[in-house]
């Protein structure tokens, strides 16, 4: 028996590729030192890249894990199956793949860093090496999917090709084996898409010849699984063929299983172009009937019918996620400096000051910040000379924060002032008295005695009557003036307030 390394289905011997991603299918290891050996393990290409380890058999090549000897970084190296070499077709399209890689800088498309052809005729590409699992793996053992986990990988993965649209590529072989979900312990799993071999350049002239060989009339290419009915009749492709293979590939994420199957490759291109596809809610009734709508739609038979390009089906997506109350990994929203000026309002000064909420909102529905190289975006040359000129555009933005009020610093600030001019005072009067107590002399003052007034004769006993009680004098009414004062002060000086 034979197996495909892909998707891990089991094969007879007399079948070489497998029929669902027309990977070469391999023998099963039952005896320990029977699998050959790999030649290139230990090989150092151009003397920059080091082999270290095979991690995948393609369609078109071979991955590997190395490390760029110069600089010690550990790298991906996908290698031309030497059954390729000497097809001309081949080693172009295996060249268009690296040069249609290399013009996208997004965060969900995986980034190729070199390209090159040995001395002894192995032609490679470098592209940074990723942790995790393909979705043909995950799809394999834990489909069908959560909702919100499917529609936020389609998210991400429809974000990379919306932007290979921008810069006019076509993937033309989307399928679950070429996207990868990074799985790492620090950040959130990214999803990357790979594999730009057989993409065509729509903004570049081929030579005719080239496009011909490349691109005949009648000539399925791509995985038939996941091809639109244009490409299984061998067409001419437009970005809405790369939308069908994104919807296929949602609805076996959400179903389990693709819409059409079939024992061979042309049977399962003769249902694509005539079939129409079960509804998955009636293989899944949990799924939402909106998402099953925008599914059905992306599957239409007409290119006409389906969204546009990538990026239209990823915003009809988003904004249904953001209906179900889905959690999803978007990409970030960056807004433009023409969404600035509109939410702002220029000051005298020049300065541009921002409303946050009318920020926030358009941020909600702007277009991703995404770089490709040689594709200048219409406005560059307005924003080139807009940042010459400083007068002309907002070199600083001045946002409204809101202070916390000074009320209580000031009634703080004059509690403090009130008790130090208090102390002072207190201070300034207890000296006068202690000097006045010093200078004031007391005088006695004689006690009255009680005189005896005499009684008439015939009182048997005669009565004494008390003289009037004797009156403080001036000084201690002074000095109990004072001691009282004194008392006041100490108790404001002991409790203020």
């Amino acid at each position: 028996m034979l197996h495909c390394p892909t998707c891990g289905r089991q094969y007879p011997a007399n079948v070489q590729f497998c029929p669902a991603d027309q990977s070469p299918l391999q023998a099963d290891m039952t005896i320990p030192g029977q699998a050959p050996v790999d030649p290139l393990i230990g090989k150092t290409l151009d003397d920059k890249y080091r082999i270290e380890k095979r991690l995948g058999i393609g369609g078109m090549g071979t991955v590997y894990r190395a490390r760029h000897v110069l600089i010690d970084r550990v790298v991906a190296v996908k290698v031309l199956n030497q059954r390729f070499v000497e097809d001309d077709a081949a080693r172009t399209r295996f060249r268009r793949e690296a040069k249609a890689a290399g013009r996208l800088q997004h965060m969900n498309a995986v980034a190729v860093t070199d390209f090159g052809q040995t001395s002894e005729g192995y032609v490679y590409i470098v592209m940074e090496l990723l942790e995790g699992r393909t979705l043909r793996e995950i799809v394999a053992k834990e489909a069908p999917l959560e909702i919100a986990r499917a529609v936020s990988i389609m998210l991400q993965a429809s974000a990379a090709v919306a932007a290979a649209h921008d810069a006019g590529v076509i993937h033309r072989d989307l399928k679950p084996a070429n996207i990868f979900v990074t799985q790492r312990s620090d950040v959130p799993a990214v999803v990357k898409v790979l594999d730009f071999g057989i993409a065509k350049l729509a903004t570049e002239t081929l030579e005719d010849d080239e496009t011909k060989h490349l691109t005949q009339v009648g000539v399925m290419i791509g995985t038939p699984r996941y091809m639109s009915p244009e490409q299984c009749n061998g067409w001419e492709l437009t970005p809405a063929a790369d939308v069908y293979s994104l919807g296929v590939i949602l609805y076996e994420m959400l179903t389990g299983s693709a819409p059409f199957g079939g024992s061979s490759p042309l049977a399962i291109a003769l249902k694509h172009a005539k079939d129409l596809p079960q509804p998955p809610r009636e293989i899944v009734a949990s799924i939402p009937e909106d998402l099953e709508k925008l599914i059905l739609k992306a599957l239409e038979k007409r290119p006409e019918d389906r969204p546009a390009n990538a990026a239209e089906f990823r915003n009809e997506l988003l904004a249904l996620a953001e209906r179900l109350g889905l959690e999803h990994a978007a990409v970030s929203n960056v807004p433009d400096l023409a969404s600035l000026r509109g939410v702002g309002v220029e000051s005298p000064s020049g300065r541009l000051i921002i409303d946050l909420a009318k920020l926030r909102a358009i941020t909600s529905g702007a277009s991703e910040s995404t770089i490709v190289a040689d594709a200048a975006p219409p406005e560059s040359q307005d924003v080139a000379s807009t940042l010459e000129s400083p007068r002309k555009s907002f070199p600083r933005v001045d946002v409204p924060v809101r202070r916390r009020s000074g009320k209580r610093v000031l009634l703080f600030a004059g509690i403090v002032v009130a008790a130090l001019l208090l102390g002072g005072y207190a201070a300034w009067k207890i000296r006068d008295v202690r000097q006045a107590v010093r200078m004031t002399t007391v005088s006695p003052t004689p006690t009255p005695t009680a005189i005896p007034t005499p009684t008439p004769a015939p009182s048997p006993s005669p009565t004494v009557t008390p003289s009037p009680s004797p009156k403080p004098s001036p000084e201690k009414k002074k000095q109990s003036k004072v001691g009282s004062f004194v008392n006041k002060v100490k108790r404001i000086l002991t409790k203020p307030f």
